[in-house]
């Protein structure tokens, strides 16, 4: 108390002092300038109940200078010193006034953003932990004339599978490094059409595993591991973002036998992300890079690029055109390719379970395989439409390995084109800038919750989606056409209609039912026919 008294005699002496001046400096001074001001440090200019406090002077002349602006210019160098204060004493602080080098900041704050997230305040460090559940359930009536997997009493079987069930483990190290690290409990998908797969149907394999280097100069950025190659719209986007319940028979076709590879992707965006630009470079096939990750093969290799563009973008994607092209180049494992599509509804566990419905045979070219392809987009509030064709052509083809009874070349096409309209308030396709695919459907508001932009309260019902597609699939053309000399299925036209109803409860769940109608226009006489299938789905990812 003493002490605290005596320095409020003192402020009082030090104002009494600077009183006098300000009375007897005009007389004494009248014809100089006024100096600046000097001011005497004394602690803080804030009292607890951030207040200002009056501040002490010196005894230099203030001509001049009011009271407000003293008091303003002791506020903000005392506030200028502590800045310089905390940043001395931050942990990693490289110098006074500078940021703090990355990686000074350790501490983490969880939230929950489509699964649990944990990040430091600078953001330099990130992860998240997740995993996906699809539950699917379907049901076939077909004609009995169909040469399903070659075999006239093949059937298509009413049954369930989980089309996908993973964990996942993925975020940011130091700043400029990401990683994705997804295990997969259900290889179903990946095997049944491999005819020389060693991979036992329900084995642990790997999706997405693999290393992001950000920003790197004159490149963007640089993913090495097990991934996907960045050829297709439809292809390229998560299934997390898809709307049907398989992806179109052109994906089946041409780019599943080589769904995901061990390499190197190199992509980034231009122009305020309207323009996006991505390579790679990988091991290629199924039969030799396994879902497992490992493999070899002498020169299988594959090099692809794609390229899109937003020549509309507004009102932040409710109005939007994409477009753009790819193109993927593979070599052949022993020189052999075989083209083959399955049904848009699975069941069981592959193989005789969800057999071949058109297949080329087995061929053979020393010159591998390339595959070009065209993409468009429109999104225009509730409703969207998209459309890709491809074509796929494959030279000197000989029906030996050692290259004997030349065929002529091949060249196959297929092309989608599906529309959806979400008919609850509001809601839209969404789309990703940065990578030019399609992202996941955030409703604006959740069934069963509260409004999400005003914080209203009530029960929403989510966002519900009317969707349609035709896609179609040709493996017939070539010079002369390429048929099967024994065994397997026959080559052919497919054409597929797909009518769905998708229910959206959240950004992370929602219902999907599917009815699709094929058709077969088969090479072998009297073997055309239609299957009809429903099938529905319960989706969650985290």
């Amino acid at each position: 108390m003493r002490c605290l008294c005596v320095g409020l005699a003192r402020l009082r002496a030090l104002g009494c002092v600077a009183l006098v001046s300000g009375v007897l400096t005009p007389v004494l001074f009248a014809d100089s300038p006024p100096p600046a001001p000097k001011f005497i440090r004394f602690g803080s200019a804030l009292a607890e109940d951030d207040s200002p406090v009056e501040p002490p002077f010196d005894q230099s002349p203030m001509i001049g200078y009011d009271r407000e602006t003293v008091q303003r210019i002791i506020r903000e160098e005392l506030e200028a010193e502590k800045t310089r204060t905390q940043q001395q004493a931050a942990p990693g602080t490289v110098a006074a006034g500078k940021a703090s080098a990355v990686g000074s900041d350790r501490e983490m704050k969880a939230r929950w953003e489509n699964g649990f997230v944990a990040e430091t305040n600078d953001k330099a460090f990130r992860i998240h932990i997740g995993g996906r559940l699809e539950f699917d359930n379907s049901w076939f009536t077909q004609d009995g004339n169909l040469l399903l997997g070659g075999s006239p009493t093949q059937e298509m079987l009413d049954g369930t599978l989980f089309r996908r069930a993973r964990l996942r483990t993925d975020g940011r190290l130091w700043e400029y490094i990401d990683f994705a690290c997804e295990v997969n409990f259900a290889n179903i998908q990946d095997v049944s059409n491999v005819e020389n797969s060693t991979v036992q149907v329900g084995s642990v394999g790997l999706t997405d595993f693999y290393v992001t280097f950000r920003e790197v100069p004159y490149v963007g950025n640089i993913r090495m591991g097990h991934m996907q190659a960045p050829v297709s719209l439809e292809r390229y986007s998560s299934s997390n973002a898809w709307y049907y319940m398989e992806r179109s028979s052109m994906f089946d076709a041409f780019y599943n036998p080589n769904d995901y590879q061990n390499g190197i992707v190199a992509f980034d965006s231009y122009l305020d992300d309207c323009v996006t630009l991505a390579a790679s470079a990988a091991w290629i096939n199924k039969s030799t890079v396994q879902s497992f990750g490992f493999g070899a093969d002498e020169g299988t290799y594959g090099f692809g690029g794609r390229a899109t563009a937003l020549p509309i973008y507004n009102d932040e994607g409710r109005s939007l055109v994409h477009v753009g092209a790819g193109y993927f180049h593979q070599a052949l494992v022993d020189d052999r390719f075989s083209i083959a599509s399955r049904p848009l509804l699975r069941a069981g566990a592959g193989g005789n379970d969800t057999p071949n419905l058109i297949f080329t045979g087995t061929y053979f070219t020393p010159n591998g395989v390339g595959i070009a392809n065209l993409e468009a987009a429109w999104v225009q509030g509730p409703f969207s439409l998209s459309s890709e064709w491809a074509v796929a052509q494959v030279s000197d083809v000989f029906e030996q390995s050692d290259f004997t009874s030349p065929r002529g070349d091949a060249t196959y096409q297929a092309a989608y084109i599906e529309g959806g309209l979400f008919i609850t308030p509001d809601d839209q396709r969404r789309y990703d800038k940065k990578t030019g695919t399609w992202t996941r459907t955030n409703p604006v508001r959740s069934a069963f919750g509260t409004h999400r932009e005003n914080c209203q309260s009530g029960s929403g019902l989510g966002a519900i989606q009317l969707v349609t597609r035709y896609t179609y699939l040709d493996l017939v053309d070539g010079e002369p056409t390429l048929t099967p000399t024994s065994g397997g299925a026959q080559a052919g036209r497919q054409h597929d209609v797909t009518l769905g109803v998708n229910w959206y409860l959240n950004s992370q769940t929602w219902f999907m039912v599917n009815y699709v109608a094929t058709h077969i226009d088969s090479v072998v006489p009297g073997a055309d026919g239609d299957i009809n299938g429903v099938g529905g789905r319960l989706h969650l990812d985290f």
